[in-house]
């Protein structure tokens, strides 16, 4: 079976054959035991990729930043672009995207609200330890 995928949604297999380190047809593959489980409902817990860390994304400015957070030192990689590099914290990675992407505004931002879980389409709140989705910051 052949399919076409979209630039953007090529790209998005792309990062997860790196993180994942499988090729394309291994993602697919991963993904659909993983929403076969049952596991992929949206009260589930993020799927980890390499080394523990579970994928996000955050959209600012007309760009889709893609991102690991690592639930053990509540870190953000971010994986490209204007602001790659490693954050000690979820807020840290978000101000960077905004100096890079908008100099311009105030860059501050509650990270745990900026980030969401590429699974569940939570925001990263709703994987903070000790924290349900529903809890105040």
């Amino acid at each position: 079976m052949e399919f076409k995928l979209s630039k953007e949604d090529e790209a998005k297999v792309t990062l997860l054959a790196r993180a994942w380190d499988v090729d394309g047809g291994g993602v697919v593959h991963r993904l659909l035991e993983y929403f076969e489980s049952g596991a992929g409902g949206r009260d589930a817990d993020a799927p980890v990729v390499s080394g523990g860390a579970v994928g996000v994304h955050a959209r600012y400015d007309g760009h889709r930043i893609d991102a690991e957070f690592d639930p053990a030192s509540e870190s953000v990689t971010i994986l490209a672009g204007p602001a790659e590099g490693r954050y000690k914290s979820p807020s840290g990675a978000a101000t960077a995207v905004l100096q890079a992407y908008n100099p311009g505004v105030a860059p501050h931002r509650n990270g745990w609200s900026f980030w969401v879980v590429d699974a569940s389409g939570e925001r990263l709140q709703s994987i903070r330890h000790g924290q349900t989705s529903g809890d105040e910051v």
